[in-house]
């Protein structure tokens, strides 16, 4: 008979609780660096055994690998106490916090308690490896400053997302939950760039009609607070990408040429470590076959978005208080897991990507796939007078940058006969032109 449960041991009967032993792991490994999880032992210590097959062990690790990161040091081994199969999972290490299936948990004598944002900030402040200081500063703002309509949909989500348990009741209780005004009152640097309704962020968007980037077709300086700019940047790329469509069923559903849950992740990632404190601004750069997201942080001490992807280390957080506000509304799913999802849509997706951090920051560039259509051609008879409409339109959606001396040698027909029609089809609001006659591009409404 094994001794009682503690904050470093754990016993489970069978691994059909394997989910529930990972947890385990996870908030023994926060609170102690280490823990032990038995399979084949109940409750009160007493054995009962375990059945292990060829790929038991295998599995084990398989899960733990995938659902426990950062990865610790595991071993996994197989004792026979009384003729009885009982598997010991041992973890070992310091690069807290870590996350099992994208929660943080710790431990309190023998049981597992999901760990509250002030433990979660208290880690990463401890670490060496962030500025956080820069975040508590005083601003120089007044909680008037402060968007209380975004601020309540924020507490919404993160309500809905259930990692707060808060009915707004106003701003600046609101402000306090989040560890985002000083002990005078005001607004920390963190509460002001998060929420502040005066554009504390600058973000710079600019797309190009072609690869050498001489001249562009559209430029923006969008100015906001850190949730504002994230919804912005996400709404310019979504609408600047190109999409084909698939029928399933009787069911329309438009493909982007680079899945929006990727594009998010670098999106956020790059507000959530960016240097603010020296002015520096993010950026959004289209061309014709990239888009890439910048952000003048940098990843920290040399690491790579490879070693955060693989598991080997944790989140190296630059804004640790930014960083817990954008995690507790979902923006966030798991401290330094945002890579490995990112890698993952963009295999399964057919996407390349790269990326660059130095010096001067990180840049994460995606190639834009050449899709064979743009956007479906409406179907809407009164936009499409006649087959001289459906051929244009077929035309530009698979080459939205084709001029109109291009429609009319293919078509066979006079510029003026291609403008008419051009003409027409912008009115009835199912094709636009964006950016300059030289430079510009189609775009295909509906």
């Amino acid at each position: 008979m094994f001794s009682r449960e503690s904050e470093t041991v754990e016993f489970k009967k069978t691994t059909s609780q394997l989910k529930e032993g990972i947890i385990s792991l996870c908030a023994m490994l926060n609170k102690h660096g280490r823990g032990i999880v038995y399979f084949g032992v109940k409750d009160d210590g007493s054995i009962v055994g375990q059945d292990v097959g060829k790929k038991t062990t295998a599995d084990i690790s398989h899960e733990i690998r995938t659902n426990l990161k950062p990865l610790p040091e595991i071993n996994i081994e197989i004792h026979n106490v009384n003729d009885k199969a009982v598997i010991a999972v041992q973890a070992e290490g310091m690069d807290t916090p870590y996350s099992a299936y994208g929660r943080y948990y710790t431990r309190v004598d023998d049981a597992d308690t999901y760990m509250d944002s002030n433990q979660l900030l208290r880690f990463f402040e401890s670490k060496d490896t962030t500025y956080s200081k820069w975040e508590e500063q005083p601003s120089g703002f007044s909680i008037d400053t402060v968007n209380e309509d975004l601020l309540i949909q924020y507490i919404r989500a993160a309500n809905d997302a259930g990692r707060m348990h808060y009915i707004f009741n106003n701003a600046s209780e609101a402000l306090n939950k989040l560890n985002l005004i000083t002990d005078d009152g005001q607004l920390n640097n963190a509460g002001h760039y998060l929420f502040g309704n005066d554009g504390p962020v600058l973000l710079k968007e600019v797309m190009y009609p072609t690869d050498d980037r001489r001249e562009f077709a559209d430029l923006k300086q969008y100015r906001g607070n850190i949730l504002e700019c994230i919804q912005e940047g996400m709404r310019y790329i979504e609408n600047n990408i190109r999409y084909s469509a698939r029928i399933d069923g009787l069911h329309r559903t438009e493909m982007p040429e680079i899945p929006i849950r990727a594009i998010r992740e670098i999106i956020v990632n790059s507000f959530a470590h960016c240097r603010y404190q020296k002015g520096d601004s993010n950026a959004i750069t289209i061309t014709r076959s990239r888009v890439t997201i910048y952000n003048p942080g940098g990843l920290l001490h040399g690491t790579e978005p490879r070693d955060f992807a693989s598991g080997r280390i944790g989140s190296k957080i630059r804004n640790p208080l930014i960083a817990s506000v954008l995690f507790k509304n979902g923006m966030i799913d798991a401290f330094g897991t945002g890579f490995d999802r990112t890698f993952k849509e963009c295999a399964e997706n057919g996407v390349e990507y790269s990326y660059r951090n130095d010096e001067f920051g990180f840049t994460f560039t995606f190639t834009r796939k050449h899709v064979e259509a743009n956007r479906t051609i409406p179907s809407d008879s009164k936009s499409l007078a006649n087959d001289t409409d459906k051929i244009i339109m077929d035309l530009i959606s698979k080459d939205q940058y084709i001029t109109t001396t291009e429609l009319a040698k293919t078509l066979g027909v006079s510029r003026p006969t291609i403008a008419r029609h051009i003409k027409s089809l912008t009115e009835h609001g199912v094709l636009e032109r964006v950016g300059s006659r030289k430079s510009g591009y189609w775009a295909i409404r509906h």
